[in-house]
């Protein structure tokens, strides 16, 4: 059996890398940009952030601003779909509106490699089959050149 231990950056690379998970350092700030999520279709960053209380993996998707009544209403049921992420809206005036994405995996009592791995695995799949949703119900603004298929079954 492993013990857990507290990460630190280095550890969390290392880790990162073990689970075949591709990530870039930005200078601006201090997390690990993980690159798979952030390639998806409507995905603005997805990082990882090693806080004091444990992981922090937060992915913002860009939302149509005349999809938003519609993902309003939808949030609950979002929410409820996936239940190991934390979803919220994020507007501000003079930006597009966004949903955040978030799992937090709580590290106080130290992790393994195993629950480490775990946790990367479920947040990301979970991430990836939403922002495919909502790509699906017209919520996001798609950024491949990819043709849409079928109408619009979001409320304009």
């Amino acid at each position: 059996m492993t013990t857990p231990t507290k990460p630190d950056r280095a550890l969390l690379e290392r880790w990162l890398r073990d689970c075949h998970v591709a990530f870039e350092h930005c200078g601006e700030c201090e997390a690990l940009h993980i690159v798979a999520i952030q390639n998806l279709d409507g995905v603005v960053d997805s990082r990882l952030f090693l806080e004091h209380y444990g992981l922090l993996f937060t992915t913002e998707l860009e939302i149509r601003p005349m999809a938003m009544l519609a993902l309003t209403a939808d949030i609950g049921r979002l929410s409820l779909d996936y239940p190991t992420l934390k979803l919220f809206l994020d507007i501000v005036d003079d930006a597009t509106p966004q949903l955040v994405i978030a799992g937090v995996l709580p590290a106080g009592a130290g992790l393994t490699s195993a629950q480490c791995a775990n946790f990367l695995s479920l947040t990301m799949e979970g991430t990836r089959q939403l922002a495919a949703e909502c790509l699906d119900l017209d919520y996001l603004f798609p950024q491949s050149s990819k043709a849409r298929s079928g109408p619009s079954r979001a409320l304009h």
